[in-house]
């Protein structure tokens, strides 16, 4: 697992061994990347479901702002920590150990906003569409907000809100992306 592109390109990202981790894999970020262009720059991006932290230090590397990257698993956060200092972007990243309820709690109490969103649970759950129909989610996004989500094509589709305007889904193999707009 490496960076793809931009500032630190080919930078190796370390995995938790822990079968509930199942990193974005390198084919498919390239692809969401190019999709996204330069729409990352100069974003404030939450990393839910961090895991490895792929998405939001790829983000990083391409000119996002800051990053919060949130997960429950003490040794994944361990491990984001130790990579954000050896990118040293300590400054321009958070780490939270908390569920994603907990964290959006938390986040929007401290009145937290996000242009790109991305959200990766463990494929077999129905985390996606519990966070996006949390009533205080939409408080967590700028106008124009992205919402990124991964998904397996062998699961259960989630129900979005309508006021999530999807733009882009592709299938790369058993994964489903998708990109929505806040509408």
């Amino acid at each position: 697992m490496r960076i793809i592109a931009g500032r630190f390109k080919g930078h190796q990202l370390p995995s938790p061994r822990n079968k509930g981790v199942r990193p974005t894999t390198d084919r498919v970020r390239e692809a969401l990347f190019s999709v996204l262009g330069t729409r990352v720059s100069g974003s404030r991006v939450l990393d839910l479901f961090a895991g490895t932290g792929a998405f939001g230090f790829e983000a990083l590397s391409r000119g996002a702002e800051a990053v919060v990257f949130v997960d429950r698993d003490r040794v994944a956060t361990r491990l984001l920590s130790e990579t954000a200092e050896s990118l040293h972007v300590q400054d321009r990243v958070v780490i939270l150990t908390l569920t994603a309820s907990q964290a959006i709690a938390k986040m929007v109490g401290q009145g937290r906003k996000f242009g790109t969103v991305f959200l990766d649970p463990p494929y077999d759950t129905d985390w996606i569409q519990r966070v996006v129909s949390t009533s205080t989610f939409p408080d967590l996004l700028e106008s124009e907000a992205i919402l990124i989500t991964e998904r397996s094509a062998l699961f259960e589709e989630p129900r979005i809100p309508e006021s999530f305007l999807k733009t882009f889904g592709r299938k790369y193999g058993d994964t489903i992306v998708e990109i929505f707009h806040v509408a």
